[in-house]
């Protein structure tokens, strides 16, 4: 006769076979979370000169300090602080190349999503209810974000500290202790590690003001647990390579005027484009759903959704961070407007769960780095998104005499630090490392404006030109065939040579 532990065996795997309702919703959103970034074909624009950061760091095991790729700044100071991230993706692409960098970014995204999922169950009860919020409002809002980035890979440490700061107010676990390790890796990855700082000023602010007035007394309100892990995850910010001036640099990046002038990422949102459309329908329904809401709501959540609205409202690139802080609140209110779930409320029918389970799994399946390119369309299952100049790279390297200053589009820029590293670049997505009047210059000479003038000022013997946004230089090149040799052309780029660089 089998024992009792061996039955309630058997009945726990018959439940892993036989999934419910609320288990498909949540095995659902965790699957087309992971898919997204799948089938996100990798931009050219940060992530190659990342690539190229990070196998210098691999290689020469010392993370430079001064420019290396470039001939208009070479040897300039350049504080380079998302170091280990960098070094992460070159690890990556030694032993997996790109589709192992793919798999990574939709396994570092699901982990902070989920986490964020967590939350919102944890706050309502309401699995169904927490993913459908979750895929309709926060992940569209969230989406121009996602790509293969430091900035990304530390959406789960921000996930996590929200985790943390969440369960520590609702008195279910005390793991601050966590905060500091989190700040440590944190602080070598990205700039954005202030905003842990934010988090934990926040709810300390949130929760004295909560005690007070239940207490009625400021002095007995004040936990001096979070004051010391607080602490702890200030002194943390010091474990990096340059210590205190880690603080000075994301203070003149914010500074930098060629950054929130030149940056889309840092101009306001607004609703003349998709992204600052949804945005803004986002702000309008979390209001429309806290004003109709049956309870208040909770002081903390109302302080992080308004600190962290600022911040979008200031710069498109910080609505992300607003998706983490309002979805818990989103979630939280609009529960109110919903009737208690029912314990016998409808799961489904196990095997049509079952199948739908399979089904994301398939999908997941041909969407790997590994298998779409032979199953979807190119425009889909391409690794690299379209404008990654590979070919015209290839042809660059391929020329006997190479020109030695080269003018191009700022995203090529990017790819040439990584496959051509011999071939010095004139601009970059690194912003802050070029003065405002050299990215003056190259905007004025991409539009056709000043072309003798600025050519001879930056001695350009060469052109890798982006069709669609540099077209009038290239028509200016296109007219004078005495002086510039066309050498490769596509659809997107063409590669231009002065006549006295040999063919």
């Amino acid at each position: 006769m089998p024992s009792t532990s061996a039955l309630e065996s058997v009945s726990e795997r018959q439940t892993r076979l036989r999934p419910t309702l609320d288990q498909v919703y949540l095995v659902a959103a965790l699957m087309l979370i992971a898919l997204r970034p799948l089938l996100t074909p990798i931009p050219p624009h940060d992530f190659w000169w990342h690539m190229a950061t990070g196998r210098v760091i691999l290689e020469s095991g010392t993370i430079p300090q001064v420019d290396l790729f470039s001939y208009t700044r070479a040897g300039e100071p350049f504080f380079n602080q998302g170091w280990l991230a960098q070094l992460l993706m070159a690890l990556l692409h030694q032993i997996g190349g790109l589709p192992l960098i793919i798999v990574v970014q939709a396994l570092v995204l699901t982990l902070a999503y989920g986490l964020l999922l967590r939350l919102c169950i944890l706050r309502t009860n309401r699995v169904r209810m927490g993913a459908a919020i979750l895929l309709l409002a926060t992940l569209p809002l969230s989406f121009d974000n996602w790509t293969v980035r430091p900035q990304t890979y530390v959406f789960p440490l921000f996930a996590g500290f929200l985790t943390v700061l969440t369960e520590y107010r609702l008195g279910m676990t005390r793991r601050l202790w966590l905060l500091p390790i989190l700040m440590a890796l944190w602080v070598n990855m990205h700039g954005s590690f202030v905003l842990g700082f934010a988090l934990i000023g926040i709810v300390f602010i949130g929760e004295a003001i909560r005690r007070w007035r239940e207490q009625g007394v400021l002095g007995k309100t004040l936990d001096p647990s979070l004051v010391v892990w607080g602490a702890a995850t200030a002194l943390a910010t010091l474990l990096n390579p340059r210590v205190a001036e880690v603080l000075g640099y994301v203070t003149n990046l914010l500074g930098s005027s060629q950054v929130t002038d030149l940056v889309t990422e840092w101009s306001p949102p607004t609703i003349r484009d998709i992204n600052g459309a949804i945005f803004f329908l986002f702000v309008i329904v979390t209001a429309l759903v806290m004003i109709y809401a049956r309870s208040r709501p909770d002081l903390t959540d109302l302080l992080l959704f308004g600190a962290f609205l600022w911040l979008a409202l200031g710069a498109t690139r910080n609505i992300v961070w607003l998706g983490f802080v309002a979805t818990p609140l989103l979630a939280t209110q609009a529960a109110t407007l919903l009737p208690p779930p029912s314990p016998r409320r409808f799961q489904g029918v196990p095997t049509m769960n079952a199948a739908l389970i399979g089904l994301l799994a398939i999908l997941l399946l041909i969407g790997s780095p590994w298998i779409k390119p032979a199953l979807l369309p190119p425009d889909v299952g391409a690794l690299l998104a379209k404008g990654t100049p590979v070919e015209a790279t290839q042809a660059l390297q391929a020329l006997p005499q190479r020109p030695q200053r080269l003018f191009h589009a700022m995203s090529y820029g990017s790819y040439l630090i990584w496959a051509a590293p011999e071939q010095k670049v004139f601009i970059d997505p690194r912003i802050e490392l070029y003065p405002y009047d050299q990215w003056r210059d190259y905007i004025l000479l991409g539009q056709g404006a000043d072309v003798e003038a600025l050519l001879a000022k930056y001695a350009i013997d060469g052109m890798m030109l982006s069709i669609e946004e540099q077209q009038p230089l290239l028509e200016y090149a296109r007219a004078r065939p005495d002086q510039w040799r066309e050498v490769y052309a596509d659809d997107e780029t063409v590669v231009l040579v002065t006549r006295n660089v040999q063919r």
